[in-house]
């Protein structure tokens, strides 16, 4: 290899290098936007769930105007009307989050800010199983919508205790359970499996980075 061959070797490996260190900052910039689109996908997915809550509140609203009376089908559809507010509070809570993610934070509050956002199936999950124990809200509500019926009117003394004792206890086992669906409990097995079944495996990493870093 003679000195031109060397000049040009140099000066190629020169030009590499600075295209190293200029690529890095760009595709870090293009990661970034790309995570920025997606939690721009969300957002507007979240407007949509809290345009449907919404929906469903006023619809609720204007049923109990409507019958305004110490009824079970009126006293369901508020029970119902309090779970369509959560769950409205929540979805515009997750805009807010999204709205204000800075890509700029430490990685631990990054970490936390993006569980908490793709953990939103999570969230809904909660909400529904809590409004379980409350099952013949759903009965009494629909059977008047649909049949104008008072369902409570045909159902004996002993089944309204039976209702009453039986959702207690669900809902008792359910606040446990739901309490227990978090990532300071991931590693747990059966939180672990539950929580990789409602929002999928890759959160569970980030569940797992979120509480090694409270813990350390």
């Amino acid at each position: 290899m003679n000195i031109d061959d060397l000049k040009n070797t140099w000066n190629n490996q020169n030009t590499t290098d600075s295209s190293i260190d200029i690529n890095k900052p760009l595709m870090a910039t293009i990661e970034v936007n790309q995570q920025m689109r997606k939690l721009d996908s969300m957002k507007w997915s979240r407007i949509f769930e809290g345009i449907v809550f919404f929906l469903i509140i006023i619809a609720l609203w204007q049923y109990i105007v409507a019958n305004f009376a110490m009824s079970a089908p009126v006293i369901s559809a508020a029970i119902l009307n309090v779970f369509a507010i959560v769950g409205l509070a929540g979805n515009i809570g997750q805009i807010t989050l999204i709205s204000q993610v800075d890509f700029a934070a430490p990685v631990k509050v990054l970490q936390q800010n993006m569980y908490r956002i793709c953990s939103h199936n999570l969230q809904l999950t909660r909400l529904v199983l809590l409004s379980v124990p409350f099952y013949m809200t759903y009965m009494f509500l629909g059977f008047d919508v649909l049949f104008s019926v008072d369902l409570y009117q045909f159902i004996s003394e002993d089944m309204v205790m039976f209702y009453g004792v039986s959702s207690a206890m669900m809902l008792a086992g359910t606040i446990w359970f739901v309490s227990k669906l978090s990532y300071k409990n991931i590693k747990t097995p059966w939180v672990k499996w539950t929580v990789a079944h409602i929002v999928g495996e890759p959160l569970i990493e980030m569940a797992q980075f979120i509480s090694s870093a409270e813990t350390a």
